[in-house]
């Protein structure tokens, strides 16, 4: 992702940036993909976790920061390599960085995820 957001920026003077799994599809067109005045986190009910999030602190799925907010932050951490994890570990760069956070309401954060199967996990 800190690639991407680099990347990016060579193509132009973007400010906000989504950050998003590529096997989650939004069920509701009220989801509006845009940047907020906090770090968001748009995938607030996802149809694997009953339309939930699996944990408070849970970050994961699709996510929209401006720019000075990822800059902030230093980006995701370069210390995860496969599936999971760097979504939990920017969840605690929030934290630390004492930004708030916003998080959509369940019924227009809904997603579904498509069935597929899954590569190995990061083990922490």
């Amino acid at each position: 992702m800190n690639i991407g957001f680099l990347e990016a920026l060579k193509n132009g003077p973007w400010n906000c940036f989504i950050f998003h799994d590529v096997d989650l599809l939004p069920e509701n067109p009220s989801n509006i993909y845009t940047c907020k005045k906090r770090p968001t986190h748009f995938s607030s009910a996802i149809n694997k976790f009953n339309y939930s999030v699996p944990y408070e602190e849970y970050f994961g799925g699709v996510s929209a920061m401006l720019r000075s907010q990822f800059e902030k932050l230093n980006g995701f951490s370069n210390e995860f390599w496969g599936w999971g994890g760097e979504d939990d570990e920017i969840f605690l760069r929030i934290k630390a960085h004492k930004q708030k956070y916003y998080r959509l309401p369940t019924e227009i954060g809904r997603y579904e995820m498509v069935r597929h199967v899954r590569d190995k996990g990061n083990e922490a």
